[in-house]
């Protein structure tokens, strides 16, 4: 698990992904949702016969937006979580008929 934390102005968002790619487009669409930061008014789509609206991904979105404010994305992966102090419980007794 990946875990990728954005900044974007005075705000962040941290979130995870089975890869830094994913993680990335999660974080992105997140800071998308949460921004408190003012969206720029929509254009109109260009008529373009290889136009496909779905090819537009969270993270490029979202760096088109800073860059239009003149601010900086910044992705950095985290430090990997700590995996729970587990012990395996080996005692069979009981469990099967013997």
């Amino acid at each position: 698990m990946f875990s990728v934390q954005l900044s974007l102005g005075e705000q962040t968002w941290e979130s995870e992904g089975s890869s830094i790619k994913k993680a990335q487009q999660a974080v992105a669409n997140k800071a998308l949702t949460e921004s408190t930061l003012p969206k720029p008014v929509q254009k109109p789509p260009k008529s373009n016969v290889n136009n496909n609206p779905g090819s537009i991904t969270p993270t490029v979105e979202l760096n088109g937006l800073a860059m239009k404010r003149g601010e900086p994305a910044i992705y950095r992966p985290l430090d990997p979580k700590p995996f729970p102090n587990y012990r395996a419980n080996y005692n069979f007794r009981g469990m099967y008929n013997q």
